[in-house]
């Protein structure tokens, strides 16, 4: 189970698989430990990376402050 974000009511913690390096890109999904994620990214294709992040899951918006 994903952890609540304390800040943000009905936003959790995970591990976020995205492409690319910049927030907006495609986003494959949030998951509870890294190696989870992991596993997503390199199914997904070329481009996906994990960061760690808040996802709201009425609005499906990931956040990360690990975009360069």
């Amino acid at each position: 189970m994903l952890g609540a974000n304390s800040r943000y009511l009905g936003w959790v913690k995970g591990w976020g698989v995205v492409e690319g390096h910049q927030s907006g890109g495609k986003f494959a999904g949030v998951f509870e430990t890294r190696q989870e994620a992991e596993t997503v990214a390199a199914h997904a294709g070329p481009g996906y990376m994990v960061r760690w992040g808040s996802y709201d899951e009425r609005n499906k918006d990931f956040v990360s402050g690990n975009f360069a």
